[in-house]
């Protein structure tokens, strides 16, 4: 028996055409329309922060003053990478072309899983890492590395806060390696898991089971990860949790392409 969708899926269920509308042209839109509503408060946050900076230089005890202005320099550092953010929001959705440089995969990781520790440790869940060694050089955006993991973390976070609380311990595992040549990097969890009937849609723009979710975390992500030139996969099973893997191709079909016919034309020469 086919089951109806219910009515949050309805709401959040677009026609094939509608789609490819917003893909093509609301898109780039609404990417500027969210910049400009995010820049704004973001501005004013920062300015009284300033503010409050300069009032905590008056606190008299010393550790206090020292532990309050680490803070506010750590929340001055996310509005500068949420501004950032927003620039490469802006760059993806209008696919415009990205240098990518070389980077250490393994050294990204941990500065992240601090970030979000404190959110993991809220629903009883550890976040662990097992960095594995990759030989190859991968060409990388670290901001795009950052970006991925804080949604596919912090997804895997809200998931807990959706199953009832039991005895199990509550995990997040992050690590990185290497599979039949292809170097990796994976997010798992031992949540809920993702409904086995919209599986298919997670990466789909708008598309969301969130009260307060906006659809576009995934589907930035899976732009974010074909941008360099790499693929996202999920295996999800229902009660025991998720694991999504992103495998990163040393070269592009097209620069494989072009290196066999320069070789054909060599050898037809």
């Amino acid at each position: 028996m086919n089951k109806k969708p219910t009515k949050s899926e309805k709401e959040h269920e677009l026609p094939i055409q509608e789609l490819s509308l917003i893909k093509s042209e609301t898109l780039p839109v609404l990417a500027a329309g969210l910049a400009h509503e995010v820049k704004n408060p973001l501005a004013a946050i920062h300015l009284h922060l300033q503010l409050l900076e300069n009032e905590i230089y008056l606190v008299e005890d010393e550790k206090l003053r020292s532990n309050l202005l680490n803070r506010i320099q750590i929340i001055k550092k996310e509005i500068i990478s949420l501004n950032r953010l927003l620039q490469e929001f802006l760059k993806i959705i209008r696919s415009e072309k990205r240098s990518f440089h070389i980077q250490e995969l393994n050294e990204l990781i941990p500065s992240i899983i601090s970030l979000l520790k404190p959110q993991a440790n809220k629903v009883g869940a550890e976040i662990y890492f097992y960095p594995g060694k990759i030989p190859i050089q991968l060409e990388i955006d670290p901001i795009f590395i950052k970006q991925i993991l804080i949604n596919l973390i912090i997804n895997s976070i809200q998931a807990f806060y959706s199953e009832s609380s039991n005895e199990k311990k509550r995990k997040i595992e992050i690590s990185t390696g290497v599979e039949n040549d292809i170097p990796y990097l994976r997010i798992a969890d031992n949540g809920p898991g993702i409904p086995q009937d919209i599986q298919h849609k997670i990466f789909e723009p708008f598309f969301t089971t969130k009260q307060e979710g906006s659809g576009l975390g995934l589907a930035l992500v899976k732009k974010m990860v074909e941008e360099m030139n790499a693929s996202i996969e999920f295996i999800s099973k229902e009660k025991e949790g998720t694991i999504f893997t992103i495998y990163f191709y040393p070269k592009s079909i097209k620069d494989i392409t072009k290196e066999i016919k320069g070789q054909r034309n060599e050898i037809e020469k």
